[in-house]
């Protein structure tokens, strides 16, 4: 759960929701300056999916005992997280492979306390004392990877993009998807860098500049989509901020909230904009 806080309400918006987002920009990547993800399929289900454990826990969402709201994805207790990450690769892993893979891999970065400074990383809340549950976990993910990395490169069908820097280049693109999905899932824009993505697979990286603009808009430079600008909605819920009873109050609070669209606009920026105004 992705929690907002606006004055006496919140806006909730669901995991599975924010990886819908991340999936919708995975099929727009790509133009002159980008190169396509590939394998194209695997990789859009990588980042559709990357959230999907979540599913189970979201149907019956919990209030946290320290706040009494509701448990957000940045304070759920390390145990749980792992084992719903654990049960959403298994998943994506008996769909496709190579997709598993790459949700194994960003699970595994997820841990990753070079990474604690960027929201949503869990890094930065584990305890002192969870961290032994935390490294058995990162060694059962590195032998899974193992093993699927041994497979795909067994299938004629896979073998080319199972090379090691191809994986990379695709694990640190997923990571950048999900960061800009989160950028919009976490609200109010404001200026922000996504670092160090691939722009294709030949080691060339760059940083995403994002700016907001008036209207819930964003610019973005350099832009990595086939399409300018990009429309984007997310389903959120809205309830008051008080303090929740117990779990039931507020799973009783979520099922009368109805659904609503929050909507953005995301455009090229800074040279592209200069260089169409230039042509034109």
């Amino acid at each position: 759960m992705i929690i907002q806080e606006h004055g006496d309400h919140l806006i909730l918006i669901r995991q599975t929701d924010h990886a819908v987002l991340s999936g919708f920009f995975a099929r727009e990547l790509g133009n002159e300056i980008f190169a396509r993800p590939e394998p194209l399929e695997s990789f859009q289900l990588a980042a559709a999916e990357h959230d999907n454990g979540w599913k189970e826990w979201e149907l019956q969402s919990r209030v946290d005992p320290v706040s009494f709201l509701p448990y957000s994805f940045m304070s759920l207790p390390t145990r749980e997280h792992i084992a719903l990450y654990q049960r959403g690769i298994e998943r994506v892993v008996k769909v496709d492979r190579y997709a598993g893979l790459l949700v194994s891999m960003h699970c595994a970065g997820l841990y990753d306390k070079t990474r604690a400074t960027i929201p949503g990383y869990s890094a930065k809340y584990v305890k002192a004392h969870e961290a032994p549950v935390v490294t058995d976990f990162l060694q059962i993910l590195r032998l899974q990877q193992l093993r699927l990395k041994v497979d795909l490169r067994g299938d004629p069908a896979t073998i080319n993009f199972a090379d090691e820097k191809w994986l990379q280049a695709n694990a640190q693109r997923l990571e950048a998807l999900d960061r800009l999905s989160l950028y919009f899932c976490l609200g109010p824009l404001e200026g922000a860098t996504i670092d160090v993505v691939p722009a294709d697979y030949q080691g060339n990286e760059v940083d995403w500049d994002l700016q907001p603009e008036g209207n819930n808009g964003a610019t973005m430079e350099p832009y990595p989509f086939r399409r300018d600008p990009l429309e984007i909605s997310i389903l959120a819920r809205r309830i008051p901020r008080r303090r929740y009873a117990d779990d039931f109050d507020l799973q009783k609070v979520l099922a009368q909230a109805p659904y609503f669209g929050q909507k953005f606009t995301l455009r090229a920026g800074g040279a592209r904009i200069r260089a169409r105004l230039a042509g034109g």
